[in-house]
């Protein structure tokens, strides 16, 4: 991990990180002075309870169903007593045994014992009064992390002297011993008693269920993909083992052996430390190379080897290698520190806290198994599981945030990127409809070419020739002049912007035809429904189409037909605008000599329209010619 390109420290993260550690601080020491007032109002408060903290102490090889006579000749011993000898006892059973003197006005209605290890029972004048578990046998009861309290009856306890023996039942390598025992009203004691049941077993609970909560719901984000990161992944690994190790202190009746219960539990706690070390070398991204990685390594791969040679081994291997992980604990926070220092984030200092307030707890806790700290004390480290839920918490709050921040950040540079693409794109759509515009032009300037060249420059090459002949004829050379001329108009007409407009094109058309019609005497009538659509199709090529095909029938009305009305009526059909033009000439038989003459070029001019057209006529009924016009043409 290089800490060479950590960013200076600037005051708003200073500002940031000293803020942090303030609140870390108040909530840290606010949760130890609500464990401690809990932890206080565990011990009776009445003045006339009587504390018990000498007991005459005798072990025996077997189970006694009465307190033996031994017992009064027995040794002295202060309670709270353990009687393990460092986790290395055979197990077995052990008597305590003490006086008392009542008067009729105490209050003696209670006992309450503090902790066991592991199954008791309670012997009052010599009359067993309470069990707690299996006294004979292969089963343990676990009630060694369960306070107990057992009602003296109105005429169990005598005036003058009583006698108490309990009798604990120890298993090899395990805890073993009696808190101190205490004497008084039911009332008070009980208060004490579920106070002590609170801090041991209810808060173990909470503790562990706000842990395995987080860990279900890094499992249910894993599971449906919302994060596959392998941080998140140790992250619920370590919550559910924290439930695993935790069990410990839970379970009264395990599923299995006992022996095997030990080595789940403790293995548990174990592993559950393991994965911490490699979560944090991961999560500060340790070079493998390093020794830290080494370390780890070995740690890892040896206790799971010991735990499974000898499973009376469980407790001392928790005391070895909790030793052992305290120092590489301590390595950890410096590491998260510098992480969290290089990134300048507050989640490593989140990490980094919470396990130095574990690290505290588990100091006592290994004091609490070394023998050093009495035994009726309390297990700490288990109510970390809430500091642990807050700092995963965190982690996940800011993970997070950071994400999205990230895809903030991401967004805007993708709207850049995104900006410049459609500007460049832009700039490459102005330049090709810069060509298109071109190539258009050049179609049309290639097509008005055309249509000159065939129109008005065929009519004026025609007029040149006839004046260059010897047959010169001033009414045929003006002729062909005029009609150069019309077609001149026409490609005008054609390229007005009627925009699709077949009305508008007509109304162009019949303004040029008016004045002749008149010279000619012809009666023009004109008929357009409201209702005809844009023809999407009319471009100028198409316009000068429809104009030359309407001016060759009004042309050959004025050369051949006589007429003296001509109508031309334009309808909308169901597929098809209709241009129908009906005169009332003289009309003419309609043969295939006619038809071939007549009708091919107008046909063929409708053909490129994807239309049609039709002429009907006959001697004095005139002519009807129906120009069919596609409302779209069918690619």
């Amino acid at each position: 991990m290089a800490q060479a390109d950590a960013p200076p420290a600037n005051p708003s993260w200073l500002k940031r990180l000293g803020l942090f550690y303030v609140c870390a601080t108040l909530i840290a020491l606010a949760g130890a002075a609500i464990l401690f007032y809990q932890i206080s109002k565990a011990t009776p408060t009445d003045p006339g309870a009587l504390e018990v903290k000498v007991a005459r102490f005798s072990e025996q090889a077997a189970y006694k169903t009465r307190p033996p006579k031994a017992l009064e000749q027995a040794l002295r011993v202060q309670l709270p007593h353990r009687i393990d000898h460092m986790l290395s006892s055979p197990g077995g059973f052990y008597w305590y045994e003490f006086d008392f003197t009542t008067l009729p006005e105490n209050r003696l209605e209670a006992l309450y014992i503090p902790r066991f290890a592991m199954n008791a029972e309670v012997y009052l004048n010599g009359e067993r009064i309470a069990f707690f578990g299996p006294m004979t046998g292969e089963f343990a009861e676990r009630n060694w992390n369960r306070p107990q309290i057992v009602n003296l009856g109105p005429h169990m306890v005598q005036t003058g002297q009583n006698t108490v023996a309990i009798q604990v039942r120890a298993f090899p390598d395990y805890l073993a011993g009696l808190s101190s025992v205490w004497l008084g009203s039911d009332e008070n004691l009980r208060e004490a008693y579920r106070s002590r049941y609170e801090v041991q077993v209810t808060s173990v609970y909470l503790s562990t269920a706000f842990v395995l909560g987080a860990g279900i719901v890094l499992s249910i984000l894993i599971g449906m993909g919302k994060s596959r990161s392998g941080l998140l992944m140790l992250l619920a690994a370590t919550c559910f083992l924290w439930g695993v190790r935790n069990l410990a202190f839970l379970t009264t009746v395990p599923p299995v052996g006992h022996g095997t219960w030990i080595q789940i539990t403790q293995g548990g706690l174990l592993l559950f430390a393991s994965l911490i070390v490699l979560l944090i070398l991961l999560y500060c991204q340790v070079s493998r190379k390093r020794l830290e990685w080494k370390i780890w390594w070995t740690y890892s791969l040896s206790f799971p080897v010991l735990l499974l040679i000898n499973e009376n081994w469980a407790l001392r291997l928790v005391a070895y290698y909790g030793v052992l992980g305290l120092c590489m604990y301590t390595w950890n926070v410096y590491l998260l520190v510098l992480h969290g220092n290089s990134k300048q984030s507050l989640a490593p200092h989140a990490f980094g806290f919470g396990l130095l307030c574990f690290m505290a707890l588990s100091v006592s806790d290994l004091l609490f198994l070394a023998g050093i700290q009495p035994f009726d004390g309390y297990f700490l480290n288990q109510y970390m599981g809430i500091a642990m839920f807050l700092a995963m918490s965190y982690f996940l709050i800011e993970r997070y945030s950071n994400m999205l921040k990230e895809s903030d950040r991401f967004n805007e540079t993708l709207q850049g990127r995104l900006m410049e693409r459609e500007a460049e794109l832009a700039e490459q759509y102005q330049r090709l409809q810069k060509i298109d515009e071109d190539k258009v032009k050049m179609a049309e300037r290639q097509r008005l070419m055309a249509d000159m060249h065939d129109g008005l420059g065929a009519h004026l090459v025609a007029a040149i020739h006839h004046l260059q002949s010897s047959n010169f004829n001033r009414r045929n050379t003006l002729n062909l002049l005029e009609s150069g001329l019309r077609d001149l108009q026409l490609t005008i007409d054609s390229l007005e912007p009627i925009e699709q407009d077949l009305t508008t094109l007509l109304g162009a058309f019949r303004y040029r035809i008016s004045d002749s019609m008149r010279s000619a005497g012809i009666r023009l009538h004109w008929a357009i429904d409201e209702d005809i659509p844009a023809i999407p199709y009319l471009d100028a090529r198409n316009c000068l189409h429809v104009l030359r095909i309407v001016q060759e029938i009004f042309t050959n009305i004025l050369k051949h037909a006589q007429a003296t009305e001509v109508s031309l009526e334009v309808s909308r059909g169901p597929k098809y605008v209709g241009v129908q033009i009906l005169d009332n000439g003289v009309g003419f038989e309609l043969d295939a000599q006619h038809a071939g003459r007549g009708l091919n070029n107008l046909k063929q001019r409708a053909a490129s329209l994807g239309g049609s057209i039709d002429m009907s006529t006959a001697t004095g009924l005139g002519t009807r010619y129906l120009l069919k016009l596609p409302l779209t043409i069918q690619t």
